[in-house]
């Protein structure tokens, strides 16, 4: 199936408004998560203006609605889905950048020093990969069918590079602390090997021991090796 339509697909964190939602929002968000559930468990081709509407548990003329066209439906869902990850990832980030910042930055050097912000930020990863794992599955899920189509639609294949920068670009920032002349292909060895990490994860469906205890061994190793700990 390819996706034609290229309305902007940018994706932006999810911000909290001050103002209440309309009626109008809040059913083409509650399209939007049925249509990424749908997608969890049926992939693209499973995925019809009726069974969405079965998951949301509202009339078929609702979702028709708002989104007459399935192949639009289907490219703001993966957007929404985007936005989602993107924004659950931000309280991880934040406070490892709370850590980083508040640490002088010529005692970054100090063998000690880097050991227990390696024990820290370890610490701050797996938690996060384990909940995204853990709880939030489908979302993965999702994440993942959305690369397996960027062959068949240039339109998600944008969508898919720009989640990919959106998700690089802090472990940019973390890097850069360590690593000031090409902390961009750590960033890119990091997110490659955390995101495979949780495919495979998902994948295996294992118990919460094996996953913490894999998850903490892997994600260990890669931040010891950034941040230069022996």
């Amino acid at each position: 199936m390819t996706l034609l339509n290229t309305e902007s697909i940018i994706p932006e964190p999810i911000k909290s408004s001050p103002t209440r939602r309309t009626k109008g929002e809040r059913t083409r968000e509650r399209i939007l998560d049925a249509t990424i559930e749908v997608l969890a468990q049926k992939g693209i081709k499973g995925t019809t203006h009726r069974a969405i509407a079965l998951e949301a548990d509202l009339q078929l003329s609702l979702t028709t609605y708002y989104f007459k066209d399935i192949q639009e439906l289907i490219q703001q869902a993966f957007k929404h889905n985007s936005e989602k990850i993107l924004s659950r990832s931000d309280n991880v980030l934040e406070q490892a950048f709370s850590l980083l910042n508040a640490t002088d930055k010529t005692s970054l050097r100090k063998s000690t020093v880097k050991a227990t912000i390696c024990q820290q930020l370890t610490e701050m990863t797996t938690a996060y990969l384990l909940d995204h794992i853990e709880n939030q599955a489908k979302s993965l899920a999702v994440e993942q069918l959305l690369f397996t189509e960027i062959q068949v639609s240039p339109v998600l294949r944008e969508l898919a590079q720009l989640h990919e920068q959106a998700q690089l670009l802090p472990f940019e920032h973390i890097c850069k602390f360590f690593n000031k002349v090409d902390p961009e292909l750590d960033a890119k060895l990091m997110r490659t090997i955390f995101t495979q990490l949780k495919y495979s994860l998902l994948a295996k469906q294992q118990s919460h021991e094996k996953n913490v205890e894999e998850v903490k061994l892997t994600t260990n190793k890669i931040i010891s090796w950034v941040i230069g700990v022996k």
